[in-house]
């Protein structure tokens, strides 16, 4: 059998100038290159922007019910004898709690996740019971609910990794 003799140096072929590169400028270490670029999924993004327009009802709601119950003297609620400012203040806090969930949504955050799980699912149940008084707002919110659930629901996989992949 015989050996296949090398080539000699001046018969190799040599890289163009382009391609070469010097020792120290290997490869990047394995750390680097195996390093996983997580995008965020478009239902996140979806179920965020859910969560900012829940919010924006739950101060128009909020609003609604500061002026029925507490601003107006003489009403069947009364300043002091109804309990709806109570709901007022529970909507503006929900709406506060519902931003901050859309927006940690965004930034990647597991928060936002379980916050936005939980109040969507309370804000649907609560909705239900509002259905005999206004039932085309009650549907209209509890249809928002259910689509930032299915959204964050569907996309549980991706809060389950590292927070450190989740760049954008």
């Amino acid at each position: 059998m015989s050996q296949a003799s090398p080539m000699p140096e001046e018969a190799r072929p040599t890289p163009p100038p382009s391609q070469s590169r010097p020792m120290s400028q290997s490869y990047p270490p394995t750390s680097q290159a195996t390093e996983v670029l997580v995008r965020r999924p478009g239902l996140v993004t979806f179920s965020a922007f859910m969560l900012f327009i829940g919010a924006g009802f739950q101060l128009v709601f909020a609003l609604s019910e500061f002026f029925n119950a507490a601003w107006l003297a003489g009403t069947t609620y009364g300043t002091f004898g109804g309990n709806l400012w109570l709901w007022g203040i529970l909507d503006v806090i929900f709406a506060v709690v519902l931003f901050y969930a859309g927006y940690d949504l965004l930034s990647g955050g597991g928060f936002g996740f379980i916050v936005g799980v939980c109040l969507a699912t309370l804000s649907a149940i609560r909705w239900f019971f509002y259905i005999p008084a206004a039932p085309i707002l009650s549907l209209a919110v509890i249809a928002i609910d259910i689509l930032i659930l299915y959204g964050l629901t569907s996309s549980a996989d991706y809060f389950r990794g590292s927070g450190s992949a989740r760049d954008y």
